[in-house]
């Protein structure tokens, strides 16, 4: 009985250990609140096909007509001379022929340019980034801001950014942010700009934002279009 009572002991006990692990509560999870961002990159480079060109053609000149020339075929006579002894003498006529000479001129062989190669476009590497920020100006007012960050190696030039905010039962809101043509630099200058929504501030802080869009390209090279 004492052996029997020594095994079930360490098994009960076992059995509990195991029991406690497996309804063990998960680790929960926290989310930040008060930002909302979205990051995009830049194409390495771009290759951009060369337009194209006819080939160049050397034009055939013209073979020259060959004329032959006969010469005029010309007979001459003599007057007859008679005396009372002699038989009249005669002449022969003669014809000169002049033979025609015939001059051919080869045309230029064709010559044809080689096909260009296409043009590399550096567009610069890295990323760029839009977070919108919740802020609170002063008493009982609420506002939202969006921030862009160039991580880049190259100057960008913002196309678009739209910040869209969810006020619950007063529904969602766009606010398109003025940020066509505005460049922002590259590091070391300065690679964070700041942008106001005045059209967002109110009595009401938003349940939820987020940017909705955001597009932007390499100063100068609009064919390097973030994606």
């Amino acid at each position: 009985m004492r052996k029997l009572l020594t095994i079930a002991i360490p098994l009960l006990l076992g059995v509990g250990v195991l029991t406690a692990l497996v309804h063990s509560d998960p680790q929960t999870t926290t989310r930040q609140s008060g930002v909302a961002a979205i990051t995009k990159s830049l194409p390495a480079v771009i290759e951009e096909a060369a337009p194209a060109t006819s080939p160049v053609t050397t034009p055939v000149a013209a073979a020259p007509e060959t004329t032959t020339t006969l010469a005029p075929t010309t007979t001459t006579t003599a007057a007859p001379t008679t005396t009372t002894t002699a038989k009249p003498k005669s002449t022969t006529a003669t014809t000169a022929h002049q033979r025609a000479t015939t001059t051919t001129t080869q045309a230029p062989a064709q010559t044809q340019s080689a096909a260009p190669q296409p043009a590399v476009i550096d567009c610069g590497t890295g990323t760029a980034s839009a977070k919108a920020n919740l802020t609170h100006p002063s008493s009982g007012v609420y506002a939202l801001t969006a921030t862009v960050v160039n991580e880049s190696t190259k100057a960008i030039e913002l196309d678009s950014l739209v910040v869209t905010a969810d006020y619950g039962a007063a529904g969602k809101k766009q606010f398109v942010v003025q940020v066509a043509g505005r460049q922002i630099d590259a590091r070391p200058g300065q690679a964070e700009v700041t942008f106001n929504i005045p059209e967002s501030q109110g009595g009401t802080a938003p349940a939820n934002f987020v940017i909705s869009d955001f597009r932007f390209h390499t100063a100068g090279l609009p064919e390097c279009t973030s994606h």
